[in-house]
């Protein structure tokens, strides 16, 4: 008899049509079921108890007033979350040195993201979510010509990166299209503000940024050129696979993690029938 699970576990990939701007590469559908867990257990104990069914399964003849009961009582331990901060400070522990950097320069380093992050906080939160999925992105960013400001620093999980292209130029495999996803602040009203979806087109010289509408299709938004002749996209790896394709490194330490909220849960519940 075949395992039950065998059409979960061993469906494989096909390839994907990639038509819209928003479409995910084949790449990436291969590496997402392996974020799933790692993500969820990110979220905490609230997160879990949320997803109920998928990871505390109800069994044949449990009541659902039980199984409520018994969600309810369920807590998840954070042993991957603070095995991924040990690991990460571990990497970062020591200060980053600069060595024949002008003062401007050093300057800026002070708040690489314009978000208020030095360059040492910022190699720890990116070093993160390196260990989370197994390699990360990150994009030298700056204004648009005609308005002031300075360059920065934006990264991107593999989550974010939805599809790419590259050509073999001067012996170099490069970049030549990328498409990033992000979610941007936007005025709602008089006072109010709210979330929009956005995909970042990138390709040598040039950008667009696409934005989602109310009906749910993408339309262009904004467009320019920028002074550069390849893309300031640079990636670091944990556990590469291919080219922007990788896999978490921790990922049976997470599956250790929900075994671990599994197991206690079914402790804690036969403690609670015994007790009351």
């Amino acid at each position: 008899m075949a395992y039950s699970g065998s059409r979960q576990y061993d469906r494989p990939i096909a390839r994907r049509t990639v038509a819209r701007i928003n479409d995910p590469s084949t790449a990436w559908f291969a590496q997402e079921p392996h974020w799933i867990l790692i993500e969820d257990l990110m979220s905490g104990t609230y997160g879990m108890r949320r997803k109920h069914r998928r990871y505390l399964p109800q069994e044949p003849r449990e009541q659902d007033e039980s199984y409520d009961n018994r969600l309810a009582r369920s807590v998840c331990p954070p042993f991957y979350q603070r095995l991924e901060r040990m690991l990460a400070g571990m990497l970062t522990r020591k200060p980053v040195k600069l060595n024949d950097v002008n003062d401007a320069i050093r300057e800026q380093l002070f708040d690489v993201d314009l978000q208020g992050n030095d360059l040492n906080v910022w190699t720890y939160e990116t070093a993160r979510k390196l260990i989370r999925y197994g390699h990360v992105g990150v994009l030298v960013d700056a204004p648009a010509a005609g308005q002031q400001g300075r360059p920065y620093w934006v990264a991107y999980t593999p989550r974010e990166i939805l599809g790419w292209r590259t050509e073999l130029i001067e012996g170099q495999q490069q970049l030549v299209q990328l498409r990033l996803q992000e979610t941007v602040t936007v005025p709602d009203g008089e006072y109010g503000d709210k979330l929009v979806e956005q995909i970042r087109l990138l390709t040598p010289g040039a950008y667009e940024l696409h934005r989602k509408t109310d009906k749910g299709d993408f339309e262009l938004f904004e467009q320019g050129s920028t002074s550069l002749d390849r893309i300031p996209f640079a990636v670091a790896y944990a556990n590469r696979v291919a080219l922007l394709e990788s896999r978490p490194p921790l990922e049976d330490i997470a599956e250790l993690n929900l075994k671990a909220y599994q197991a206690q849960s079914d402790l804690d519940n036969q403690l609670h029938i015994s007790a009351v």
